[in-house]
């Protein structure tokens, strides 16, 4: 099995009321959160505006971290992956409306949250709690 290479994403939680916003590619049952992969050199909070903006087409204003989820897994090819997901707080400036082909977006009632499939499953804890600069770990 191939070894994996650490990958950084940032995250948006965005709440409307009693609501998050998730993020679905199309024909799989779970969800994350909106956001995306920063790019070699790019600066976090840089990515996450940038990566709202391609998913959107809408600016949004960072609110501040939320946490930091570490999460390995083995995708659908079997391959190994490490991720370091730094998950902030985020409000946009404009309605959500998908520009991306392959994901679709939904609002999810928050009272449904702790039996949703939002992964990694950790970041559930950070919008429950509405901790601020917590570690998850792999565990």
């Amino acid at each position: 099995m191939a070894t994996a290479t650490t990958e950084i994403i940032a995250r948006a939680v965005i709440l409307d009321n009693d609501r998050l916003l998730v993020a679905r590619e199309r024909g799989k049952e779970w969800t994350f959160l909106p956001g995306g992969h920063v790019e070699p050199g790019e600066a976090v909070e840089a990515a996450l505006l940038r990566e709202i903006a391609e998913e959107f087409g809408t600016g949004a204003t960072i609110g501040g971290l939320a946490g930091v989820v570490e999460h390995g897994y083995v995708d659908d090819n079997r391959t190994p992956r490490h991720e370091i997901n730094l998950v902030f707080n985020v409000t946009l400036d404009g309605e959500p409306r998908s520009r991306e082909p392959h994901l679709e977006f939904d609002w999810l009632p928050t009272e449904q949250l702790p039996a949703a499939d939002l992964r990694p499953s950790a970041v559930k804890d950070i919008i429950a709690t509405g901790a601020r600069s917590v570690w998850y770990s792999l565990g």
